[in-house]
């Protein structure tokens, strides 16, 4: 079920948003529910690479935070340079998620 709730915006960003919902024939609110979207999924993988990066995630805490498999999240943190290394810790984590799913 969506929510309403209401968003202070830049005029660029709504212009631009009318523009793309003229093009792409869908309403206004669509175009901006997906940027909103898209964003944030942008968003959650930038921070867990950086609380990553910065040793205040674990692996597995910074795929749960990204809301990707850890396999996904070693090829981000392969794509933005940072060495993956598994710790124990990522190891039994990986290994608990692997029992529930299989209990």
């Amino acid at each position: 079920m969506m929510k309403m709730f209401s968003l202070r915006a830049s005029e660029q960003i709504l212009k631009e948003a009318e523009r793309l919902s003229k093009i792409a024939k869908v309403d206004k609110s669509i175009v901006l529910r997906e940027a909103l979207e898209k964003g944030l999924e942008k968003i959650k993988l930038e921070t867990a690479v950086k609380l990553f990066s910065e040793g205040k995630l674990s692996l597995g805490e910074a795929a749960n935070t990204a809301g990707i498999s850890v396999g996904e999240m070693i090829d981000k943190l392969r794509e933005a340079g940072i060495s993956s290394a598994i710790t124990s810790e990522d190891l039994n984590e990986m290994l608990e998620k692997a029992l529930k799913i299989i209990r």
